[in-house]
């Protein structure tokens, strides 16, 4: 993130936190306007979403993204991380540390608990972009053979504007589509998946950027309520 524009993007998160908090909010991914809820619960998993990025593809906004972990662990999670690896950061300071921490970002992905992307569509995406996609991502992830049963799994194309829900429940994936779900039983699969996301070659670095911002804004929260 830009490091004139962090400061005050921070302080203004900051100052409406509280009563953001108060009014169960939306997380909004600044360039495309999309909101998410800050928790969904799906198939009975309530999850907290985390933070919200775009993905663009060249000059072009594919899609508005948010990732999610099971609500029941990701505060504990995410506050024991920053707790042991930062202790003495708060604000700018740690935001900046957090964006750069790759090992945060691998806490997230490997953590014990259910994980969730939603994607809103701002443009068409044909099933083969869908697949090219993954390939690219994962291609030094995951063997060839689970990269292909993944994409088996894809329902179809993306029009503008739909919601593309892909979450893990336990060694099961879904993706769905539309409302079009298919699942796969695979652990690897389930584990990895999220590193698209997460992972050091991350397709959005903005969504990376929102999770450090709100990280940090939590914790000092917490150590003011303390």
């Amino acid at each position: 993130m830009n490091a004139l524009i962090r400061p005050i993007l921070f302080a203004a998160l900051f100052l409406m936190a509280p009563a953001m908090a108060a009014a169960s909010p939306s997380i909004v991914e600044r360039s495309t306007g999309v909101k998410f809820a800050q928790e969904i619960t799906i198939e009975g998993t309530t999850y907290e979403c985390l933070g919200a990025g775009v993905r663009k593809v060249l000059f072009f906004k594919a899609y508005a993204l948010t990732f999610c972990l099971e609500a029941a662990k990701s505060r504990q999670l995410v506050s024991s991380y920053v707790t042991k690896a930062h202790p003495k950061l708060r604000g700018e300071d740690l935001v900046e540390a957090l964006e750069d921490d790759a090992s945060f970002f691998t806490a997230l992905e490997n953590a014990p608990a259910n994980k969730l992307v939603i994607m809103r569509l701002v443009r068409n995406i044909s099933k083969d972009k869908i697949s090219s996609a993954f390939r690219d991502s994962l291609s030094g992830v995951l063997p060839k053979e689970k990269v292909d049963k993944l994409i088996a799994t894809i329902p179809g194309d993306a029009k503008d504007g739909q919601k593309i829900l892909i979450y893990s429940k336990g060694d099961e994936l879904v993706i769905d589509i539309g409302g079009e779900a298919k699942r796969l039983e695979d652990a690897m699969i389930a584990q990895k998946l999220w590193r698209v996301w997460l992972g050091s070659d991350a397709v959005s670095s903005s969504l990376k950027e929102s999770i450090a911002a709100r990280a940090a804004i939590a914790q000092s929260l917490r150590s003011i309520e303390e």
